[in-house]
């Protein structure tokens, strides 16, 4: 028995040392017309909730999106950090905040329910509503739930009828205070008709304080006496309804949607909440001005042409908007965004800033990008890869999709960005988001993996699309030449996938020089396809649908059937592993075994990588960008974006550390805002120096280290990223013993 537990016990070790990959959350430049991206990594946005929160404890109020993406799964909450001054809507990420965020589906809403100045979260659960308590303390961002449901008393003054306070996922309910007295009421449609319910929040009337959620009265059943239907709102309906705990009610049981999404603004400043209303089957919002009280609202006005006709919210389905600051002057911004999965995804969060001189609200749209403009979006999903398109021997960045959204077509693209940076300290400027004109040829999806399929020395390109079928992008241009893709070879190879949705890599699978493609599927199995024509003039044969018995399909009562399994298949040394992105957005990792035989099994070593989440439908790259021999990785996501995890991370133990470490090295703060100091303990009278690059490679600043406590100044440095590194110097050499990445922001 003592034996067997030993066993046991090594293999629990031995498959926790392959458990984790030696990658941090990192960045890299990203360039686009001359400008420096300030969220290069954030992610993309597709379906979004907006909200203000302190994140970071500076007394500003900082954003966070939190992001479905698309119809599938768990949201992503991403986190952006309020910089610059008053005025300026300008942000720095900060991805590590997003791991305090509950896991949560379909929205998230930020609001202080108890006026502790410390915004909670009310987020969807099934048929309601969930509250997590912002218990944040020490600086440390935290949540606890507290409430797993909302109840609400269905007939207020007479028999108790208890029930969950009804909220659709597929919208967002207003969460306000709606009567003025302190505490937040919901307004929420009903489930299957067209009737706004008005549930009070009693906790003032019970408690004194706002501080609770425990009782809500559905004290209007017809809240502003309208009706809404197909974009439609009906004024003077609900007559004989119950409008304020007396009167009978009588409600039409018509069925019809539950997909309105709400938010509650009184824009005339008149103590009442006027009404802003999105419909899963409208492109335009609608506002409902309130002449009524806030303890009994009356509509009597309506207008599509919001906040006004020139500058109208126009999406192709289902718009909502959301009320925030967003540039720090502390007033209320607007923000719209579509709440539906196909509509807008690449200008899917426009931004309208308050222009008001006085107390009312007068907003003006900045742009439809607000966010995206500073990262990388490419639309609906991302599926990266890294080769050398003009042979200048660093590794360049294109980016496949799902599609940009078009008002007639939607249109499926490769995105480029040109290593623009040095080997060791990469950086990348958009070149064209229709790298080879590939939308002339309408794929639906496309994702890329690049290799030399023909032995002629240059790299090709094997495009996948979401019918399961395969195209060749030959490069015609010979080896050492910008790679020249004018040559399209569709269903080049005459198959078609079992499952669609065709998500190819290559690699020699049975080690005979010759390319093979293994290809992840929507079941959430990989496909192998053996290469059996000769070295120039590739063949491909299935051997198998089920390669490895890999299986990366999701929970089937979330997920239904789908897997949506991207795989990275790669050499760890003399070892064959391979990972594997799915549609929750986890990455697997499987061994290989040394010789490959169809009716092989992989060994799962890690069903959550790193426990990486970017949001779902993960794709994956790893490769080496930075010249250090270990490999990074890039994860793509459904909202079109991308994450970058380095062996250069700040909280990676990797080589370029380990003669600080000797040395007692300690750089701080990092990130910086002004300056940093360099502490080094214990080295004796070398004579040290430091030199700082910038993100490009350039020299920026040579300066000694004149004691062992040194402060740097970085106050005339542009936000961005730097690299730090820390010489022994005497009168002949420079002798290299570590480099240390700063963020200044």
């Amino acid at each position: 028995m003592r034996i067997f537990y030993s066993i046991i016990l090594f293999l629990f070790i031995l498959t926790n040392c392959f458990a984790q990959l030696p990658i941090g959350r990192d960045t890299l430049t990203v360039i686009e017309n001359g400008n420096t991206y300030s969220l290069a990594w954030a992610g993309g946005i597709n379906s979004s909730n907006v909200s203000n929160i302190d994140l970071n404890f500076d007394g500003i109020k900082d954003v966070v999106v939190f992001d479905k993406g698309n119809q599938f799964g768990t949201g992503k909450f991403r986190c952006f950090i309020k910089t610059g001054n008053a005025g300026q809507a300008t942000y720095s990420l900060n991805a590590s905040l997003s791991n305090n965020f509950p896991t949560i589906k379909d929205w998230a809403i930020l609001l202080d329910y108890n006026n502790d100045n410390k915004e909670d979260i009310f987020c969807s659960t099934s048929a309601g509503i969930m509250v997590y308590k912002n218990v944040s303390a020490a600086n440390t961002l935290s949540f606890q739930l507290e409430k797993s449901l909302l109840y609400s008393n269905y007939n207020p003054g007479g028999v108790p009828q208890l029930s969950n306070l009804y909220a659709s996922g597929i919208g967002v309910p207003a969460i306000a205070d709606v009567d003025k007295d302190g505490d937040l009421d919901v307004l929420s449609f009903t489930s299957g008709g067209f009737e706004l319910h008005y549930h009070k929040n009693m906790s003032k009337e019970l408690f004194g304080s706002a501080d609770s959620l425990s009782k809500f009265d559905m004290v209007d059943g017809c809240w502003g006496k309208m009706t809404e239907n197909n974009c439609t709102v009906t004024f003077s309906q609900c007559a004989l309804m119950k409008t304020f705990y007396a009167e009978p009610l009588t409600i039409n049981k018509t069925n019809l949607h539950a997909g309105l999404c709400l938010t509650c603004i009184d824009l005339e400043t008149d103590g009442d909440e006027d009404l802003i209303m999105g419909d899963i089957s409208c492109s335009v919002m609608q506002l409902v001005k309130n002449t009524g009280t806030p303890t009994l609202a009356i509509i009597t006005d309506s207008t599509k042409l919001f906040p006004s006709a020139a500058q109208q919210i126009k999406m192709n389905s289902f718009p909502c908007v959301y009320l925030a600051d967003i540039d720090g002057d502390s007033k209320k911004d607007l923000l719209a965004t579509p709440n539906a999965f196909g509509s807008e995804n690449f200008n899917s969060v426009w931004y309208y800033k308050n222009i008001s001189t006085t107390n009312t609200l007068s907003f003006n749209l900045i742009k439809k990008n607000q966010f995206q403009d500073e990262m990388i979006d490419v639309g609906q999903n991302s599926y990266p890869i890294l080769f050398d398109y003009n042979a200048d021997g660093k590794k360049d960045l294109l980016v496949g999709n799902f599609n940009y959204y078009n008002p007639t077509f939607n249109q499926s693209r490769l995105t480029l960005f040109q290593n623009v940076g040095t080997l060791a300290q990469p950086a990348f400027s958009l070149i064209t988001r229709d790298y080879a004109a590939l939308v002339s040829y309408s794929f639906n999806c496309v994702m890329p993996t690049a290799g030399d399929i023909d032995n002629d020395g240059d790299v090709d390109l094997i495009v996948g699309t979401s019918n399961g079928v395969i195209h060749w992008l030959k490069n015609t241009a010979g080896a050492g030449n910008v790679c020249n893709f004018s040559q399209v070879a569709v269903n080049a190879f005459s198959f078609t996938t079992l499952s669609a949705i065709a998500s190819p890599n290559l690699f020699d699978v049975n080690n005979d020089g010759k390319l093979d493609i293994i290809i992840g599927t929507k079941n959430g199995r990989i496909a192998y396809y053996q290469n059996i024509g000769t070295p120039t003039s590739p063949s491909f044969t299935l051997v198998t649908n089920t390669f490895g018995n890999v299986n990366v399909q999701g929970a089937i009562t979330e997920f239904g059937t789908d897997g949506f399994a991207s795989p990275f298949i790669y050499k760890d040394g003399s070892v064959t592993k391979l990972l594997v992105g799915n549609v929750a957005g986890r990455v697997f990792e499987y061994l290989l075994p040394n010789s490959y035989t169809a009716n092989a099994t992989f060994t799962l070593i890690n069903n959550n990588v790193n426990s990486i989440f970017e949001g779902g439908q993960s794709t994956l790259c790893y490769e080496d960008i930075n010249n250090d021999n270990i490999r990074d990785l890039f994860v793509g996501n459904c909202s079109g974006g991308l994450a970058y995890y380095s062996s250069k991370a700040p909280n990676v133990s990797v080589k370029e550390n380990s003669n600080l470490e000797k040395l007692d090295v300690n750089l701080f703060p990092n990130p910086v805002k002004n300056n940093f100091t360099i502490d080094v303990k214990n080295y004796g009278n070398v004579e040290l120096k430091i030199i700082i690059h910038n993100a490009l490679g350039e020299q920026i600043s040579n300066e000694k280290i004149i004691n062992g406590l040194t402060k740097i100044s970085m106050a005339n440095y542009q936000d961005g990223i730097y690299f730090v590194s820390i010489y022994f110097s005497d009168s002949k050499n420079n002798n290299l013993i570590g480099v240390k990445k700063v963020i200044k922001n």
